[in-house]
Formats: structure tokens, C-alpha cells, sequence
């Protein structure tokens, strides 16, 4: 066993080698899991082809992967509840439980003779608890292995789990393309009937996030001198404050888009503006270090890409020329079959770069997948979701980013922060449906295209904004070996 490192610096691990090793290999085997889940945990695509066939509007079939960012706030609330690195196991286990016992429930309910309106319901719920539980084991992976491994050693687990694990994910895709149907590399499924093809793509998650829970206990995590105690409820009230507002504004928007009443659409915002000033308050000693402060700022720009596939598939009825449901597997096998690539690629390349390189590169290449959806069509629009796949490694190196800044007794902090910073991106999903609702109502057309063309690509071109003024600011601003303040 190695020394006992010093109490804030990441560069050395006191477990020994075999230990680091251990948890390397279950950070990849847990990750793994949630990638071969990915058809379902990755609330965007799957979720929107089912809101479509239980009738919904864009917006509603938005709504999913908007709850799903919009939840992303609840692990600071769990880092609050059990702070002790005692507890970090239990936790990890207890979220991907949770998440198992949320897949089954949805099963279930597609199959009982419910409305189609209590189904829907059941999606956006489904949603709603993946982004609470899942956000929370990935902010608990890390701090595993910012306490179980050294820095040096890093790069070589997210290569391994980025580069390994996306394979997962494409057999994943594979098996939805056979239950909902659809051409695959000139080989045509027709896919299970409904409601039973749905009924099983989501209730095969469940016995895989069993597993993650059952590796998730196996994990070398060494006690604390020192636990951290639990913070008074007076210290933390603006969090308390903040996450109930963050998820009734997304209520009251979508009310007040539903029924066309801006007094909803006031009160929405203003519970927005509530919910930004009390985080914000509430993680001010984080938000004061001026490179973490700068990397929020980056990454939430950047993360506003991912409310972007739910549009990226709806689009494939005008792009394609076929129902989004048919394309929803191939569009996930493309996506996550290149990331594997990227992942390995990406993860190496951090080993003999700089943590600000890999936010760079996965930016630039979610920047470039917009803009290929935007002016693509035919069969050469489904490389979006190729190039897209790569960039949404960005949800991993700009964690890497913060957790070389942060000083070791801040990190169960600095990746709940980490993970809420989709909570601010969480509004551009509705966005983006918005903006196709708009343009399709209003009958808006240019350049020859389609209302409906014209709308998702407008939505194509709001998300390239987005990234572009992140990658401005991580090139001109961010150091590119963040320290410790």
C-alpha cells in the first residue's frame, strides 16, 4: 500500500495497486450496465417514439428528457441527506435499485388497459425518477474513483468505460431495433406488436440495474479519520428551496404552453429565477473558485445539446421519410457504436494531454452533430446521431475537468454540483419543441422547406448557438490544467 496521500491532492491513491485496479474494473463494469440499459436510462429518443404512439404533441414527447434534466438536482439533496464516505456504497446500490424498480413499474403500466394520458404520465415519471437516481450513481461512481484511484491512473478507466461500455449500448440498440422494428444495415425487423415491444425494451432494464446494484457493493472504498457531518437544515434551506421550484417551473411552462395562459408562463419563470438564485446561493463557496465558476459556465452551455434527440429523432419522419418509432434503435446503435470508438480514443488522448482537451474536443463534436442534422437529409441525417454519440462524452470530461480542480474533501459537493449543472439546460429540450411547435402553427416557411422542416431545423440551429459560446469561453478562459484553490 502506497502512502497516505496528502488530505487535498489527487495525484496519489493510498490503496494499493490491485485495489485501484478492482475499482477500475467495477467503475467500467457498473458503467457497462447503464450503457446496455442506455435504449431506456438515456431518456431522449426511446421515450419521444413512445409518447408519439401514445399520441402526444412535440412538446409533451419533450417533456421526458426535460424532467429527466430537470431531477438532475436531486443528488445534491442526497449529498445533503448522507454526506459520510461510510454511506457512499449503500447509496450507489440504492440508486440503481431504484432505477430497476422505476423500469419495471413502467412495464407494467403499458400493459394494464389504462388511458393513454395515465401512460404518458408513467413515461414523463419515468423520466423524472432516472434523472434523480441515475445522475446521483455517476456523481457516486466518481467520487469511488476520485477516492479509490490515483489521477494518473483515470485516463485508463474512462477508456476502458467509455470505450467498452458504448459496445454494450449497441447491443442494447440492436434489441430495440428488433422489438420495435425497423432496417438495420439492409436487414428489416418488424418488430414486436404493441403495447408488448415497449413492455419488454423497458422491462429488460430492470434485471440490469439489479446487477449494477449488486456490483456496486464491491467497491474499495477506505474509511475516513474524519466523516463529514450532515449540514444543519438552516445551511442548506435554499437548496430546499430551489429544486422544488426548478421542477414546478417546468410544470407551469408546459401548463402554460397546454393551455395557452400566461399567467402559468409568469409564474413559471419567475419560480425559474426563484430556483437559479437559491442554488446558486446554496453553492456559492464552489462558485467563488473562478475555474470552477468559468467550467459551470461552459458546461452548461455545452449540456443544452442534450435536450436535442427527442428533436433529432421526431425529425426522421421529414429527414427519412418513416415514423420516428422505426428509426429510434438505429439512431441508438449509431450513436453509442461510435462512442465506443470515441470513448477509447478520447480516453487516451487524455493521458497525454490536458483535462480542458477532452471538454474541447467533445464540444467541437456536438457542435458538429447540429450542424449536420440541420442541413442533412436522406439516409446520410442518421450520421448525426454517429457524430452526436462522441459529443455527449462531453457529460464525462467535464466531470474529470472538476474533479481536477476540486480538493478531495469538496468532491461529494463538486459532483452533485457537477450533475446539476443540467438543471440549468434542462429548459432547452421544451425549447426545442417549442420552437417546432411554433414555426408548424404558425405555418412559417423559407428556403422551400416544410413548417415542420423548418422548425427542427431552427431547433438544430438554437443548440449550435448554444455550444458555440461554451467553446468560446473554454478556449479563451479555462486553464488547461486546473489546481485546487
Amino acid at each position: 500500500m502506497t502512502d497516505r496521500c496528502p488530505e487535498n491532492s489527487l495525484d496519489v491513491c493510498p490503496l494499493s495497486w490491485s485495489d485501484q485496479r478492482r475499482n477500475l474494473v467495477l467503475f467500467a463494469s457498473c458503467t457497462g450496465m447503464q450503457y446496455l440499459a442506455a435504449p431506456v436510462l438515456y431518456v431522449g429518443i426511446t421515450q419521444a417514439s413512445l409518447c408519439d404512439r401514445l399520441e402526444a404533441d412535440a412538446r409533451t414527447s419533450n417533456l421526458p428528457a426535460t424532467l429527466f434534466f430537470a431531477m438532475t438536482a436531486v443528488p445534491a439533496i442526497i449529498a445533503w441527506v448522507s454526506p459520510k464516505v461510510a454511506s457512499l456504497k449503500r447509496n450507489l446500490m440504492l440508486c440503481y435499485a431504484t432505477s430497476a424498480a422505476m423500469l419495471a413499474t413502467l412495464a407494467v403500466t403499458l400493459l394494464l388497459p389504462l388511458p393513454n394520458s395515465v401512460k404518458l404520465a408513467m413515461v414523463i415519471l419515468q423520466g423524472g425518477v432516472s434523472g434523480a437516481v441515475m445522475p446521483a450513481a455517476i456523481a457516486f461512481l466518481w467520487e469511488v474513483i476520485g477516492r479509490g484511484s490515483a489521477e494518473s491512473k483515470r485516463g485508463l478507466a474512462l477508456s476502458l468505460a467509455f470505450g467498452l461500455g458504448p459496445i454494450l449500448a449497441v447491443v442494447g440498440s440492436f434489441a430495440q431495433t428488433a422489438l420495435l422494428g425497423g432496417t438495420l444495415f439492409g436487414w428489416k425487423f418488424s418488430g414486436a406488436a404493441y403495447p408488448w415491444n415497449f413492455v419488454v425494451l423497458f422491462g429488460a432494464g430492470a434485471p440490469v440495474m439489479a446487477v449494477a446494484a449488486y456490483l456496486s457493493r464491491l467497491f474499495v472504498v477506505l474509511p475516513v479519520e474524519c466523516e463529514l457531518e450532515r449540514e444543519p437544515l438552516s445551511a442548506v434551506l435554499p437548496l430546499l428551496i430551489g429544486v422544488p421550484m426548478m421542477f414546478g417551473s417546468v410544470a407551469l411552462l408546459h401548463f402554460a404552453s397546454v393551455q395557452s395562459n400566461e399567467l402559468f408562463r409568469f409564474v413559471g419563470y419567475g419560480a425559474a429565477s426563484v430556483a437559479a438564485v437559491a442554488i446558486v446561493y446554496y453553492f456559492r463557496s464552489l462558485l467563488s473558485q473562478r475555474v470552477l465558476l468559468l467550467a459551470t459556465v461552459v458546461t452548461i452551455l455545452v449540456y443544452a445539446v442534450n435536450g436535442s434527440p427527442s428533436n433529432m429523432n421526431l425529425y426522421s419522419q421529414s429527414a427519412l421519410g418513416d415514423s420516428p418509432e422505426k428509426y429510434a434503435g438505429l439512431q441508438n446503435m449509431l450513436r453509442f457504436g461510435f462512442k465506443a470508438v470515441a470513448g477509447g480514443f478520447l480516453g487516451w488522448m487524455l493521458t497525454r494531454t490536458n483535462p480542458r482537451a477532452g471538454i474541447l474536443a467533445t464540444a467541437t463534436i456536438c457542435l458538429a452533430s447540429q450542424l449536420w442534422a440541420m442541413l442533412v437529409t436522406g439516409p446520410w441525417y442518421l450520421a448525426a446521431f454517429v457524430i452526436f454519440g462522441a459529443g455527449e462524452l462531453i457529460g464525462v470530461y467535464s466531470p474529470n475537468y472538476m474533479v481536477s480542480a476540486s480538493k478531495t474533501n469538496d468532491l461529494r459537493r463538486t459532483m452533485a454540483f457537477a450533475t446539476m449543472l443540467m438543471v440549468p439546460a434542462a429548459p432547452a429540450g421544451y425549447l426545442y419543441g417549442a420552437i417546432v411547435d411554433f414555426v408548424k402553427s404558425h405555418k412559417l416557411t423559407a428556403l422551400g422547406l416544410t413548417p415542420e422542416s423548418l422548425g427542427f431545423r431552427a431547433s438544430f440551429l438554437a443548440s449550435s448557438i448554444f455550444v458555440l459560446c461554451g467553446i468560446i469561453v473554454a478556449v479563451s478562459l479555462l486553464p488547461k490544467k486546473p489546481k485546487p484553490e
